[in-house]
């Protein structure tokens, strides 16, 4: 074999690894978000009351965090003075 040749090989064995390493571990959050968020009844999914939690409070995290920027930004008129 040619130096290119094991070059090839071990990419190939290394990049295998990685993407086999990868789907494993997209599998693995996929489950536990769709455990930890999702209730299933039958052929229906809902929203879990965890997730509904998660939901409403991220929305008034966000809404806060945007009136925040909102207030500063006019307060001083574009200025970046912090």
């Amino acid at each position: 074999m040619a130096g290119v040749e094991i070059m090839n090989e071990i990419v190939a064995l290394l990049v295998g690894a990685l993407v086999g390493i990868g789907e494993g571990i997209g599998e693995g959050l996929s489950s536990m978000a769709t455990s930890v968020f999702l209730t299933t009844t039958g052929d229906t999914q809902a929203l879990s009351v965890f997730g509904s939690l998660v939901v409403i409070f991220a929305g008034i995290s966000l809404a806060f965090g945007l009136t925040r920027w909102v207030v500063n930004f006019i307060s001083s008129l574009g200025a970046r003075n912090r």
